[in-house]
């Protein structure tokens, strides 16, 4: 506790209260948290496994865990630390299994992939990004309003109907063009169209198995709005901190309270850094309504540790000129710098124009001349500015010798995860983990698949081909392509007896670490009927926890009538031994007991292949309301209703797969087998490669499989044939990436789910920096949470920032906030900078400049 100060340690010590923590930059928080979590474990307070911290950026998610694991050692890394994003996405893949409407296996589909779907749904070639927002607008309209009518397609009409209602401004905001002008002919497009397009992309999402990143949100929200599945959560955790609350929407702050329970709460972050309000943060609102149902102790630090004394007077005062009284009353002992050094004063430079001013910034850095590059950064309030400072730079270069020249990157060229090699080899992992991922297929296709171009995949996307069940991706399935049907092995199966239905209980949702409690399967005769049976009790080393709640299986029940988990799973693996296996949401069944078997030691379960009635539904009957198993089972008139008992479970999917097996797949077998024969061989070379990565998966690491593919589906090979040594090189990037990311402890397919997680949620490349030593240029956003000792903050001209659109709206505040935000990424010395003519209109410098303290700015 030496490394605290006062009010740092009260936040740190205080593990009874719940606490509101008001951090400006630069004072500690991270560190604060760290020490906090590391005194409840020494004091024995709780299990690490029951503190829960989020935060709302991978870098800052990935500096809490460094900072937990240096103070606590191995348990640090027992403690839940995740992204807000990456904590729904484990909401909705631990609670698949229960909800039933999505995959456990369901893939997170970055901007990319969704904008590529949308691009198949439009008949007009409307801005993608804008379209994509505005789909994301919606459904998160219907997750803030929880609407659920059965009727998606009603749900998103009524949702559209409330933001025209009560909030028209917002949808206007979206609806722009590509140099985000208002567009009035996509605005009215969208509003008679936006329900449908919705309702269309989410259908087409999650027949792929996919999420898109709203999805997470919506979809947890959801889930938690049923009082068993919060309370499970809520008595997860004992102590939970949550991160930059001010980031926090009204939706998000709505999911967080429904796990609150009775856990030991912190909230912190700083009203002044909110730069997310147009995404719906609204951090006082949220504050007000924490104080007003847990009455925290607010503990507001006041000891600034990054800054020079001239830039922190210069940061508070900005603060004062630009909100005022509201400065004191978050803060009414103000902010003190820790450091003794006054610092160089701030410079500000009146530029003619555009290129004196780049010229200004890249001689004052040519003069700073630091060892390390990434120390100095540029910011500016947008992506347009960043581009032709970029593009100006580069130009300067030229003047130079070749070593005296600058090295810049703007961030969005480093978007690694997102690169076009990168996304090759990511496809193929997708594709490996979920064969039912059209979209990574397509992909490949298009760029390594010999002989098939874009003609045939419409004509296999066609409808005949969907009504009749076939996917593109069953072209890749070995047992389809051998027995000319994708479902040649269920039918057959059915007709020789050998199919297993199957079903688990466990202690909890987690694949990786619960344990199976009841394990049920029935062998099903020619009738869809029970021929064997199989339903057994486990007696499990953990508790069951809340999970008893789902499945009504105690304790106490489980010590007098189960029995030892190797002699019930061993026994298990005989019944269903070469058997074709179903399941509902199987992937989470089959995930659950391969782990368990081999956290037990044993060899895995041997069976031909899964099929999974949520996936046959989903393939013939697009547009049902659900899919959970419960619906299901009315839409079929099943007589055994699902009840999460494993064994009823599985008497309910028996007979909704007999019903989808004789109305749907065998009356379509013959179409089926027309389509399969008809493309089949243009598939052969690329369906082997898939076919052996696949059977590889099973035994190498994440990055081992990742070195197979690049090399033997010959990536490597196609962009050094195009001399593009670079994208090689990035390739071997991602091998390191992996490397370093890998947990051996992990079975190879769940480490290969858990990269596959880690780089669809990686949306910047901040951490680029790291390893290309390279003079950022950023965008404010792209900087929340970063500093550098040089900061060059550069357009600082009205109608650039605050830009136009801005105007003199609500707008303006967040606009305020921004700018404080990027002066307080500075630790040695801030440079400014406006042009006086841009764009060949004659500018005035920003109004809030005029917030800066006269006596700590040296004008240029």
């Amino acid at each position: 506790m030496a490394g605290l100060n006062e009010l740092q340690r009260q936040a740190a010590e205080n593990l009874t209260d719940h606490i509101l923590l008001l951090a400006p930059a630069g004072t500690g928080k991270t560190n604060t948290l760290a020490y906090r979590i590391a005194n409840i474990l020494a004091a024995g307070k709780t299990e690490p496994e029951e503190i829960l911290c989020l935060t709302f950026t991978n870098k800052a998610c990935r500096e809490m865990r460094d900072r937990i694991e240096e103070r606590v050692g191995e348990a640090g890394r027992r403690v839940l630390v995740r992204t807000f994003h990456a904590f729904c996405y484990d909401v909705l893949r631990m609670e698949a299994k229960r909800s039933g409407d999505f995959f456990s296996d369901a893939a997170i589909f970055d901007e990319v992939d969704c904008q590529s779907l949308l691009r198949d749904l439009l008949e007009e070639d409307w801005p993608l990004l804008s379209v994509q927002n505005l789909v994301a607008e919606l459904k998160t309209e219907r997750a803030s309003r929880a609407i659920d009518t059965g009727d998606v397609f009603a749900d998103y009409r009524l949702a559209l109907e409330c933001i025209r209602t009560e909030q028209e401004t917002r949808l206007r905001r979206l609806a722009v063009d590509g140099g985000f002008h208002f567009y009035n002919r996509l605005f009215l497009w969208w509003c008679g169209n936006g329900p449908r397009v919705t309702a269309e992309y989410d259908q087409r999402l999650h027949e792929l198995h996919g999420l898109d990143f709203t999805d997470l949100i919506a979809g947890a929200a959801r889930l938690l709005a049923e009082d068993a599945v919060a309370i499970k959560w809520a008595r997860r955790f004992a102590y939970i901190h949550i991160d930059e609350v001010q980031d926090t929407s009204e939706l998000e702050y709505a999911i967080l309270s429904r796990i609150f329970g009775t856990s030991r709460l912190l909230l912190a972050g700083d009203c002044f850094q909110t730069i997310y309000e147009w995404r719906g943060s609204r951090p006082e609102c949220v504050l007000h309504q924490f104080e007003l149902a847990y009455h925290p102790i607010r503990i507001v630090l006041t000891k600034n540790y990054r800054a020079t004394q001239t830039l922190l007077s210069a940061a508070f005062g900005v603060l004062k000129g630009l909100f005022g009284r509201r400065v004191a009353d978050f803060y009414p002992q103000g902010i003190h710098a820790a450091s003794t050094c006054i610092g160089a004063p701030i410079l500000l430079k009146s530029a003619m124009d555009f290129a004196e001013e780049a010229q200004w910034i890249y001689g004052q850095i040519q003069q700073l001349a630091p060892d390390d590059a990434s120390r100095i950064c540029i910011l500016t309030r947008s992506n347009r500015y960043n581009k032709d400072l970029s593009g100006q730079f580069r130009s300067l270069s030229t003047l130079v010798a070749e070593e005296e020249r600058l090295p810049f990157m703007r961030i969005d060229d480093m978007k690694f995860f997102r690169r076009q090699e990168i996304k090759d080899v990511l496809a193929f992992l997708k594709l490996i983990v979920n064969k039912h991922d059209t979209a990574s297929c397509i992909r490949l296709l298009n760029r390594f698949g010999r002989g098939i171009g874009p003609a045939t995949i419409r004509k296999i996307a066609a409808a005949a081909y969907r009504a009749a069940g076939i996917r593109i991706t069953d072209y890749l399935d070995d047992a389809a392509r051998r027995f000319g049907d994708p479902f040649a092995v269920l039918l057959t199966a059915l007709d020789e007896e050998n199919v297993v239905v199957f079903d688990v209980e466990a202690t909890g949702l987690d694949a990786t670490r619960d344990e199976i409690i009841q394990i049920a399967g029935i062998r099903l005769a020619k009738d869809g009927k029970a021929k064997a049976k199989f339903n057994r009790l486990l007696t499990p080393s953990i508790s069951v926890g809340t999970s008893e709640r789902v499945h009504h299986i105690t304790d106490a029940w489980l010590r007098e009538h189960g029995e030892n988990a190797r002699d019930v799973l061993q026994a298990f693996c005989v019944f269903a031994k070469g058997s074709v296996i179903v399941g509902h949401n199987v992937t989470y069944d089959l995930s659950i007991l391969g782990s368990h078997l081999a956290r037990l030691g044993l060899p895995q379960l041997d069976f031909r292949t899964y099929y999974d009635t949520l996936d046959l539904f989903r393939r013939f009957y697009p547009e049902l309301p659900n899919y959970k198993l419960s619906y299901l089972g009315k839409f079929c008139s099943v007589s055994h209703e699902s009840t999460h008992d494993a064994f009823d479970d599985i008497r309910a999917t028996a007979e909704i797969l007999h019903y989808v097996v004789e109305h749907d797949v065998r009356p379509h077998e013959k179409e089926r087998r027309i389509y399969m024969a008809k493309w089949k061989d243009g598939f052969e070379d690329f369906a082997m490669h898939m076919h052996a990565f696949r059977e590889a998966a099973g035994t190498l690491r994440p990055w081992q499989l990742l070195g197979r593919i690049v090399v033997d589906a010959g990536i490597d090979a196609y962009y050094r044939a195009r001399g593009e040594e670079q994208r090689i090189e990035n390739l071997r990037d991602l091998f390191r990436q992996a490397r370093d990311f890998d947990d051996p402890s992990m079975r190879p397919m769940d480490a290969v789910l858990r990269f596959l997680r880690y780089a669809t949620l990686s949306t910047t490349e901040l951490d680029a920096l790291s390893t290309h030593p390279k003079i950022p240029i950023l965008t404010i956003h792209q900087a929340k949470g970063t500093e550098f000792d040089y900061v060059f903050l550069a357009g600082l001209q009205e109608g650039t920032f605050p830009s136009f659109s801005v105007g003199q709206d609500d707008r303006m505040e967040e606009e305020a906030r921004l700018f404080y935000v990027a002066i307080t990424r500075a630790k040695k010395q801030l440079f400014l900078s406006w042009s006086q003519y841009l764009y060949g209109h004659e500018r005035t410098a920003s109004r809030f400049l005029r917030a800066l303290p006269r006596d700590r700015v040296e004008r240029l």
